[in-house]
Order: C-alpha cells, then structure tokens, then sequence
C-alpha cells in the first residue's frame, strides 16, 4: 500500500482528525496510518471523551466506533449534530456489527458514512480524502 501525503487545509495546517475507539489495537493502527499520511490525529477511548474533546477542539473529521463505553457512538453522534460548532464536520461511523439496521441507525444519528468493520485503513483513509473533498467543494450532509 503506497501511501499518499495530503495536501494542507485552506488553514495552512494538515486535516485533524479525532478518532474515537474503544479497542487499543485498532485505535493505534488507524492513528499511525493517518498520521502517516499527513493528518493530525486525536484519540479519544469513550464516547464521553470523545464529546468533551470535540467541545475543546474543531475537528475536520471525526471517525467513531458505534459500540463505545460511557456514550454509545450512535448517541454521541447524535449530540455532534446537534451542536453548531460541529453540525457540519465530517463524521465516519464504524462498527463490528453488520447489517442494515445499524447502518440506517448510524446514517439517521448524522453519520456521513458508516464503515463495517474490519475496515481496511487505506480505504478509510480514500473515504475521509472523498469526504474532505466533498466538504471543500461546498456539499454539506
């Protein structure tokens, strides 16, 4: 897997991303290769936490596992919407379950796109750049 490096933000900085996972080992790996390829990345382990930072800090993305302790990834979403400071970031939903329902569920709570896990990181990686994009040229959810 070749690796791309990202351009910079309008900002002039790389896209921060905040990466909400419960499980160590796939929170590591997903962090090294964003930030391998250029992003900055934030951890958060809980749905809590993760609302907290989102509340301290703008984030152009924010990819979320749906199962997290604390705040369930559906409901933090939910409050993410619901707030303006981050009614329009970019959100990505993960989740172990598969199906429909929970797709729908993620979709409905504000989730831009909902990934089913194992997600391979170089295509979260090309849907987080497709998303990017997207918001750069305007679209909104």
């Amino acid at each position: 897997m070749a690796l791309r490096k990202l351009p910079e933000m309008e900002t002039g900085q790389p896209p921060s991303i905040l990466l909400v996972e419960d499980y160590e080992d796939a929170r590591e790996m997903y962090a090294e290769m964003f930030r391998l390829t250029g992003y900055r990345v934030v951890c958060a382990r809980d749905g809590q936490e993760a609302l907290d930072r989102a509340s301290a800090e703008r984030f152009d993305v924010i990819v979320m596992d749906v199962a997290l302790p604390k705040v369930d990834g559906i409901r933090a979403i939910q409050t993410l919407r619901s707030s303006p400071e981050t009614k329009t970031t970019v959100i990505i939903a993960l989740s172990a379950t598969v199906g429909e329902q929970i797709r729908a569920e993620a979709i409905a709570a504000g989730a831009d796109m909902f990934c089913e896990k194992p997600c391979p990181p170089d295509y979260l990686e090309a849907e987080v750049r497709r998303l990017l994009a997207r918001r750069e040229l305007g679209y909104q959810r």
